[in-house]
C-alpha cells in the first residue's frame, strides 16, 4: 500500500522548523539555541540526474526500505523537495509528501544506498550542494562528503546511492523550483 499525505501549509511550517532543529554546526553536532542554524532560504523543488533526466523520488514503504530512486517525471509530492538552506552552509532535503529527510547508509555493506528518514538530527542528513557545470549542481553528504549518485539501470531499481566524486554527469543534478 502507498500512502501519501499532502503538505498543508501548516505542515510545512512543522518541516521548516524540524530542519531548523536538525543541525546545530557542520559536524551535525547537538548544538544549543544560540548556535542553532537559521533558514536562509526555503523552497519546494525537483530534482533530476543531468546524465538520465530522471527524478529524484523515494519509496513510501518500510518493507522497501524509504530508498530513493530516480523516476520518469511524474509531477507529484513524492517528486517534490523541500530544501532548507541553514545558515551554516548545509542544505537538508525533505520528501514533501512524507516528510522524511534525504539519508544514506554510511558502510559499502549497505552499497552506501540513499533513503529517507524521519529526523535524526545529525550529519547523514546535511547536504552540501554546490555549483557545478551548465547549471547543475552537486549534492555531497556533510558525514562523509560522498556525492549524489544514481544506478543507471532497472535491475538495480535506479537506485540512489553516494560515491566518491568522479567528476561525471551522473553526479551532476539539476534543481528547479517548483
Amino acid at each position: 500500500m502507498n500512502v501519501r499525505k499532502r503538505v498543508v501549509p501548516g505542515g510545512v511550517l512543522a518541516m521548516v522548523m524540524a530542519a531548523v532543529s536538525l543541525l546545530g554546526t557542520a559536524a551535525g553536532a547537538n548544538a544549543s539555541p544560540a548556535t542553532a542554524p537559521t533558514i536562509v532560504a526555503q523552497r519546494v523543488v525537483t530534482i533530476d540526474q543531468a546524465d538520465t533526466h530522471r527524478f529524484l523520488d523515494a519509496h513510501e514503504i518500510d518493507s522497501l526500505d524509504f530508498r530513493v530512486v530516480t523516476r520518469p517525471f511524474q509531477n507529484n509530492d513524492t517528486q517534490h523537495w523541500l530544501l532548507t538552506d541553514l545558515s551554516n552552509g548545509l542544505s537538508t532535503i525533505q520528501q514533501v509528501s512524507t516528510g522524511r529527510y534525504l539519508d544514506a547508509y554510511q558502510g559499502s555493506g549497505d552499497d552506501f544506498r540513499v533513503v529517507t528518514r524521519t529526523a535524526e538530527n545529525d550529519a547523514t542528513q546535511a547536504w552540501i550542494i554546490l555549483p557545478s557545470t551548465n547549471g547543475t549542481f552537486t549534492i555531497q553528504e556533510a558525514s562523509n562528503s560522498r556525492y549524489l549518485d544514481a544506478y543507471e539501470l532497472p535491475s538495480q531499481d535506479f537506485q540512489v546511492v553516494t560515491r566518491q566524486w568522479k567528476n561525471a554527469d551522473e553526479e551532476r543534478w539539476r534543481i528547479i523550483n517548483v
